[in-house]
């Protein structure tokens, strides 16, 4: 089984940004018997980071993927510049797939012409106004060669029954790309399960 984590899990645990893409940080996690990780992207600071560093030890990783930086991705300046540099860092660190949140994309053309980024695409949490439910991921997933990263917390705050969980695992099975788990407790997304 492939099991891991996000690099940003613990970013309260770290005295500036950056230390999360540090050797002993991600050496700790397979310590604990990880064997995938996401690394959380926030800003093209950290994209950077991951361009300039050799970071050979995610080789030692089994899956290793991107969350893409929370931003509005539209045909400007700004998207193609994170864009490339998401483009850079899969072809430098053989990146498996690359996260971005569904109500952040204006231009979902733009995101289709790099061709480079394993594309997939996350379901969204009930605060959010698109992408928390099956026809809304249907209408980007139908039309569009995206994987799905299915998010099982943001599925039980749209539906507590957790059919829709079931609805998009089938709709999706064969592009499933990652399940995002995390506990639920109210008004704290993503909770730790541990508590």
């Amino acid at each position: 089984m492939i099991l891991g984590f996000s690099n940003g899990d613990f970013w309260k645990l770290h005295e500036f940004e950056l230390a999360r893409f540090k050797d002993e940080y991600l050496k700790f996690l397979l310590d604990q018997g990880t064997n995938a990780l996401e690394l959380n992207c926030r800003n093209l600071e950290s994209l950077n980071f991951l361009l300039e560093n050799n970071m050979e030890i995610l080789s030692e990783f089994r899956f290793v993927s991107i969350h893409a930086p929370d931003i509005f991705y539209e045909d400007n300046n700004t998207s193609h510049e994170i864009l490339n540099s998401i483009e850079k860092a899969c072809k430098k660190h053989s990146i498996q797939n690359v996260v971005f949140h569904v109500d952040k994309i204006t231009d979902w053309d733009l995101i289709a012409k790099y061709t480079q980024i394993p594309v997939s695409v996350e379901n969204m949490d009930d605060t959010k106004v698109f992408g928390q439910t099956l026809d809304d991921m249907k209408s980007i997933l139908d039309k569009y060669d995206f994987n799905l990263t299915l998010d099982l917390q943001h599925c039980f705050t749209n539906d507590s029954t957790m059919s829709l969980a079931v609805e998009l695992q089938n709709s999706f099975s064969d592009r499933i790309a990652e399940y995002h788990l995390s506990g639920f407790k109210e008004k704290v997304l993503h909770y730790p399960l541990f508590k």
